[in-house]
């Protein structure tokens, strides 16, 4: 049997943690929905939307391209009412917007950024078509993001590892995709591999703390599913 666990909102997580964005850290602790809250919050027509919206923005959406994107020229293709949208997002989560900035002027001084665990990402300034040169912004948004959250994901399979190790366990883990991980699992031990996954996501953040001595303050949630083939999972 397929055994698959994927992190819950991983980016949005990671993203929350590395800005120490107080409002977004309230939201993920108390479970709240953030795409529906946003959608109301900046008068949107659906949690969709809302959602595309807060990934566009975190890894670096502009108004013009909201205003020209077919996803989101249907709700306005005004530059005005995106920047407006924008401007409250940042207005709402404002750590993340510092942060944004803090990253921005550390990736166009010192050409790179260091994650709290140590890796380096580095920028280089790119030849536009016109041939101005410029600063990759999406980028630099993007990769701290998910290069944190791919090292979250390493160390919590790595947990999840030598527990089946010490459990004795025939059951394998196989393929680690973006944010879930996959074993393939006997059926005398779906259960204890369920529980293995659940269990070892949520003490990740200790795991993290006391290897790279940082204090990882947010819950990490791992949504369990089970199944004879990768199509057909059911949650647990």
């Amino acid at each position: 049997m397929i055994v698959n666990v994927d992190f819950k909102s991983l980016e949005v997580v990671t993203a929350a943690w590395l800005s120490q964005d107080p409002i977004m850290m309230d939201e993920i602790k108390a479970g709240t929905d953030m795409h529906e809250a946003n959608r109301v919050a900046f008068n949107l027509p659906s949690r969709l939307i809302a959602k595309v919206l807060k990934f566009r923005i975190l890894y670096g959406g502009t108004a013009f391209s909201f205003s020209k994107d077919p996803d989101f020229t249907p709700v306005s293709k005004n530059v005005g009412f995106w920047e407006d949208v924008i401007d409250k997002y940042y207005n709402k989560y404002k750590g993340l917007k510092k942060w944004h900035d803090q990253i921005i002027r550390e990736a166009t001084t010192t050409n790179k950024i260091i994650s709290p665990f140590g890796r380096m990402f580095k920028f280089e300034m790119q030849k536009k078509w016109n041939g101005d040169m410029v600063w990759p912004i999406t980028d630099i948004k993007n990769y701290p993001v998910q290069g944190t959250g791919a090292d979250i994901v390493c160390m919590s399979r790595v947990m999840i590892h030598k527990k089946f190790i010490r459990a004795n366990l025939k059951s394998k883990l196989i393929s680690t995709v973006h944010d879930s991980i996959v074993a393939d699992a006997t059926p005398d031990e779906v259960d204890i591999v369920c529980k293995i996954f659940y269990d070892e996501i949520a003490k990740t953040p200790e795991y993290l703390t006391k290897y790279f001595g940082c204090d990882f303050n947010l819950p990490l949630v791992g949504e369990v599913s089970v199944g004879s083939n990768m199509l057909e999972l059911t949650e647990v």
